[in-house]
């Protein structure tokens, strides 16, 4: 079939030309490797490309570089946080056990700010009980605490204020000689110096004349001489002690092994007190 030339003229533009098939085919066979047909590349044409990156440094997130990195390594990523757990809780109980030791630190402080000194005079005892029972200190008494003889003749101190004598007296290291004859302690007062000389294991010597001691200080002394394993010479002469408090003394004197002198003169004993 013959195709004249104004025919072929007009289709020319609608057929592809023989170049564009060839570079086709060159093309198509620059693919194939060893006669075996390889998959062209999946790039798009420069033209339809949004972008290109010839000749051009891109930059990677470290974001996507760490997320990569975890998601090839899931196990060693599952050890970290228990140790770091471990490391936290370690941390965590070593915070404890110091303030543990602080607290206890503090405790110890505190208990030394309660402690007192210790007192061997037993001065401020003696302040203390002047407060409690309403009477003025003896200046003398503070002046001599500290001394082996207390020599308090006919200072009339009475009752009250020999108590607060007496609470001193329990843990005074010093005194061994203790005279207060004469100062009005009658009965009450007597038993407050008793009460003293239980706990006293110091005062060898004791003088309480004419102090009006009667029936009360006598059994109260009496007592004391049952317990009191130190007191060597006593003097109660002259503090209207009668028949009745014979058969106290007399019972002080059979089981007291200590007392080497006794002193009842100038009392008022009769002839029943002789046969007790």
């Amino acid at each position: 079939m013959v195709l004249s030339k104004r025919f072929s003229k007009d289709m020319s533009p609608m057929l592809p030309s023989v170049e564009e098939a060839k570079d086709a085919e060159e093309e198509e066979g620059s693919h194939s490797l060893g006669g075996i047909p390889s998959r062209p590349p999946s790039r798009p044409l420069p033209h339809l490309s949004q972008g290109s990156a010839d000749n051009k440094t891109g930059m990677r997130s470290t974001t996507a570089r760490s997320v990569t990195e975890e998601d090839e390594n899931p196990e060693k990523n599952e050890d970290v946080p228990a140790e770091e757990e471990t490391v936290t809780e370690e941390q965590t109980e070593d915070s404890d056990k110091s303030k543990e030791t602080v607290d206890d630190w503090d405790t110890d402080l505190e208990i030394e700010e309660v402690k007192h000194s210790y007192d061997p005079s037993g001065k401020a005892r003696y302040l203390s009980a002047c407060q409690v029972f309403g009477v003025v200190p003896v200046s003398y008494f503070l002046r001599h605490m500290g001394d082996s003889e207390l020599i308090m003749r006919h200072h009339g101190l009475g009752a009250e204020a020999a108590k607060a004598i007496a609470v001193s007296l329990v843990t005074n290291t010093s005194i061994v000689n203790l005279d207060l004859s004469d100062n009005w302690l009658e009965g009450e007062g007597a038993m407050a110096i008793a009460d003293m000389l239980k706990e006293n294991c110091y005062i060898s010597e004791l003088h309480l004349c004419d102090n009006k001691l009667a029936l009360r200080g006598a059994k109260a002394l009496s007592l004391m001489l049952l317990e009191n394993i130190t007191l060597q010479k006593v003097n109660l002469s002259g503090n209207e002690f009668d028949d009745r408090t014979a058969s106290y003394f007399s019972e002080a004197i059979m089981n007291n092994q200590k007392v080497e002198s006794l002193d009842l003169s100038h009392n008022m004993f009769g002839d029943g007190s002789g046969t007790t």
